[in-house]
């Protein structure tokens, strides 16, 4: 009898685990059925996570950790719960202007009065260093880190994306890009996601790339400086709006949030929470 009670309590066990599973599958598919057509809601009743220190720019990760970039030019890493985990700080490269934490093990920090990229790990330790003026760039805007830890370049000079390594040995790259679309490029954001590069000229739009650097197409979507990829959409602030424009569908559709977002400068949607920046205060908001 003890045997057959033990066996029903282990069958309970696991039929319970099971269902524990299958809610949370059926939650995470509810979500990105939502986001995907703009339903997102703010939870009732909760309060937001807010970022005491003033920040002018951040980024988050896939796992969740966020990164801000201080006024006085240091890094600061949380965890998904808000705590701060790492600092980073230097002051003699100029303003720091992009923090890509595509690869949260390999962080971008770029410095653009220096045209120098820096490198870092998980830690915020430095691992390398990229001098772009010395490897023949002029005025580099837009740069990015690739899913192999090398570093995705626009050269205005030649018209040419370029994926180098730190002594500039160029890994791959497009062909002349003025032929392809007719006109000279003056792109100022690029992201690699899932073996594609995105590199965006606001007077333009997005142009899209292979992992080896060619050209493939233009989405009509003018006037970004910045936007995140999430699974097969591009989500972006514009005119106190959230959008996104579905890879595949081909849709533009607008998020559908209890506030307005006029005085956003960025926003992020990662694990369920949306950070906003608004007047240098940054704010995370279950959804």
């Amino acid at each position: 009898m003890e045997k057959h009670l033990g066996n029903n309590i282990s069958a309970a066990a696991k039929k319970l685990a099971s269902c524990r599973i299958l809610n949370l599958r059926c939650v995470f598919l509810l979500f990105l059925f939502l986001f995907s057509f703009g339903k997102i809601q703010l939870a009732s009743g909760q309060s937001p996570t807010v970022f005491i220190e003033k920040i002018k720019n951040f980024t988050t990760d896939n796992l969740g950790n966020i990164y801000t970039l201080t006024f006085d030019n240091q890094v600061v890493k949380y965890s998904p719960e808000g705590t701060e985990q790492f600092r980073y700080p230097n002051r003699t490269l100029g303003e720091a202007s992009l923090l890509d934490a595509t690869n949260p093990f390999h962080l971008l920090l770029y410095f653009p009065e220096y045209q120098t990229v820096l490198t870092l790990d998980r830690t915020l330790s430095v691992t390398g260093q990229f001098n772009l003026l010395q490897l023949g760039f002029q005025s580099v805007k837009a740069v990015g880190t690739s899913s192999d830890g090398l570093l995705w370049v626009y050269d205005e000079t030649s018209f040419l994306l370029k994926k180098i390594s730190a002594d500039g040995t160029v890994i791959a790259q497009s062909g002349d890009l003025s032929l392809a679309t007719g006109r000279p490029l003056h792109p100022v954001f690029l992201v690699e996601r899932e073996q594609t590069v995105f590199l965006s000229d606001p007077d333009f739009g997005v142009l899209v790339f292979d992992a080896f650097g060619q050209y493939r197409k233009t989405i009509p979507l003018p006037g970004l400086t910045a936007f995140q990829v999430l699974d097969d959409q591009l989500v972006y602030l514009r005119a106190g709006q959230l959008w996104s424009f579905h890879l595949s569908a081909l849709l533009e559709r607008p998020f559908f949030l209890p506030f307005e977002l006029t005085q956003a400068k960025a926003t992020r949607v990662v694990n369920g929470i949306l950070y906003v920046l608004e007047n240098g205060n940054l704010a995370g908001h279950r959804i």
